[in-house]
């Protein structure tokens, strides 16, 4: 009866054919919360190393004009809270989340995902306004290196990825943020990047031990729980 949120929730590499981690959690908070929970399905498209596309540039916008049309799609059929449409990713769908903060920061609110990251050297990243940010990441990840940078030797045009100090440390540099905490508890850094243009937030958790697998909580708060706490906060002004 009223206009709902919308969360998009992306998957990893050729990951489009099982379930998104905790799914049926995520979808019992859509029914608790009265938001919209949708999963896009990727098509792999050469040269990707997997389904979404990354570092996107004018010649290949074609995984960003597809979550538009979701989001327009969703919006024909239901009554939709355009100010309020966020992102959640996992691995693969957690880097393109930055692609989607670079690329449709007008589109959505907020993204909050689990190990991922971003090119050393992006093509573009122009934003109308900062998006708030929350990034969860184990400091054991084989997978997606959390204190190295990597080359995907796939993606030539893709490149070096970033570590996930160096993550996050961009964009506290492009949003200015001018006040920094840092505590840890038990096994769970938390660092929070607050006073940022815009009234952005940029938060992270950095998980000891833990490796690429998604992790069923965060200081005894289900994951998916979690991500909802910090993406429910904030709007398109």
């Amino acid at each position: 009866e009223t206009p709902a949120p919308l969360l998009l929730a992306f998957h990893g590499g050729d990951g489009g054919n099982y379930r998104f981690p905790q799914q049926s959690s995520f979808e019992s908070l859509a029914n608790s919360e009265g938001f919209i929970l949708a999963f896009p399905k990727a098509k792999h498209l050469e040269s990707n190393e997997g389904g979404w596309q990354l570092n996107t540039r004018a010649d290949s916008t074609q995984d960003i004009e597809y979550v538009k049309a979701i989001i327009d799609d969703i919006a024909s059929k239901h009554e939709l809270d355009r100010k309020r449409v966020y992102a959640t990713g996992y691995s693969l769908g957690s880097m393109f989340n930055y692609e989607i903060a670079c690329h449709l920061a007008d589109r959505f609110a907020a993204i909050a995902s689990y190990a991922g990251t971003m090119p050393v050297n992006l093509d573009s990243c122009d934003q109308p306004n900062p998006t708030p940010i929350m990034h969860v990441h184990g400091k054991a990840d084989s997978i997606i290196a959390y204190d190295n940078e990597w080359d995907w030797k796939a993606w030539d045009s893709v490149g070096t990825m970033r570590d996930i100090r160096g993550l996050v440390n961009f964009w506290d540099d492009k949003y200015h943020c001018k006040k920094v905490s840092d505590t840890t508890v038990d096994d769970v850094q938390h660092v929070i990047h607050s006073d940022c243009d815009g009234n952005s937030r940029i938060e992270h958790y950095g998980l000891e031990g833990q490796g690429h697998a998604w992790p069923e909580s965060i200081n005894d708060v289900s994951t998916h729980q979690a991500l909802w706490n910090f993406l429910s906060k904030f709007n398109l002004e």
